[in-house]
C-alpha cells in the first residue's frame, strides 16, 4: 500500500475533521487572526504581511475544502445506507426507493411528481377522516372496514 493511497487520506481527513470540529480549533482561529490583525500595525500592514497571511490561508483553505468534502461523503454514504436499510426492514416499504441516489435527474423528477401527487390524495385524504397513509397493508384494512359496513 502506497503513501498516497485513498485509505491513508481518508483516515487523515477523518482524523483532521474531527479535531478541526472541536470548539478549541475554533477558538485557536480566532486568536491567530487576533494576533495576526494586531501584528499589521506594527509591520505598517507590509505587503509581505499580507502575502503571508494570503497564502496561509488560500493554502488551509483549499486542504479544508477537500477535508470537508471527504468528510461529508463519508457521512452522506453512511446516512443513506441506513435509510436503505430502514426501507428494507420496513414491512410495506417500497423497497425500489433503496440505492435511489444513482437515478438520474429525469428518473428522479418522475419519483418525485408520483410522491407529490400521493402527498396531495393523503392530504384529501385527511380532510375526509381517512387513514393518513397508501400502503398495501393499510389499503387491505380499509377494504376490509369497507366491507363489513
Amino acid at each position: 500500500m502506497s503513501f498516497l493511497s485513498t485509505e491513508y487520506f481518508s483516515t487523515f481527513a477523518k482524523w483532521i475533521s474531527d479535531k478541526a470540529s472541536q470548539s478549541y480549533v475554533g477558538f485557536s482561529a480566532f486568536l491567530i487572526v487576533l494576533v495576526w490583525a494586531i501584528a499589521g500595525f506594527p509591520l505598517h500592514f507590509s505587503m509581505a504581511w499580507n502575502l503571508i497571511i494570503g497564502t496561509l490561508s488560500a493554502v488551509i483553505s483549499v486542504l479544508m475544502l477537500f477535508i470537508i468534502q471527504n468528510s461529508q461523503s463519508r457521512h452522506t454514504i453512511a446516512i443513506q445506507l441506513k435509510l436503505d436499510e430502514i426501507i428494507r426492514a420496513t414491512k410495506g416499504a417500497h423497497n425500489e426507493m433503496m440505492d435511489i441516489e444513482k437515478l438520474t435527474d429525469e428518473d428522479l423528477g418522475r419519483i418525485q411528481k408520483k410522491y407529490g401527487l400521493l402527498a396531495e390524495k393523503t392530504k384529501e385524504d385527511l380532510k375526509k377522516g381517512k387513514l393518513d397513509t397508501h400502503t398495501p397493508e393499510v389499503i387491505k384494512e380499509i377494504e376490509k372496514i369497507e366491507q363489513l359496513l
